[in-house]
């Protein structure tokens, strides 16, 4: 096997490049943690992670597992609005029966009190519309 021998130029020169390598992987992880504390809360900074194409598949897949359930609600049972029950079931023959005695057992004090009203309004019309049953007007 041969061995070749770094020189120190090509050795300082290696460590520079991996020193600004370095640099460059710190700022980029300064400003995405710069972004995350910027974030409103915790659901937008999963958000932000599983929108971001740049991570990690499997990043992304926990990210938007762990929000799922801030973006979408689940179902769940919802009680009846109404307690309904049902009516016994009534024929037309027999509500119109029954409408019909109704009215027939309303009309006589109807027919009562219309000719009360009646009269009264004939009084009122004989004393000059003041109200009493004499037309002294006070």
């Amino acid at each position: 096997m041969v061995e070749v021998a770094e020189t120190l130029e090509a050795k300082l020169k290696r460590h520079e490049d991996a020193l600004v390598a370095c640099m460059a992987e710190i700022e980029k992880l300064r400003a995405e943690n710069a972004l995350l504390r910027s974030a409103e809360g915790a659901h937008d900074v999963l958000r932000r992670i599983y929108l971001n194409e740049s991570e990690s598949s499997n990043a992304r897949i926990k990210a938007a597992q762990a929000s799922i359930n801030f973006e979408k609600s689940r179902l769940e049972n919802v009680p009846p609005p109404l307690n309904l029950v049902a009516e016994q079931h009534e024929s037309l023959a027999d509500i119109v029966t029954r409408q019909r005695a109704r009215a027939d057992a309303m009309q006589p004090k109807l027919i009562e009190q219309t000719i009360k009203d009646n009269e009264a309004a004939a009084r009122a019309w004989r004393n000059g519309g003041n109200g009493r049953d004499d037309n002294t007007g006070s």
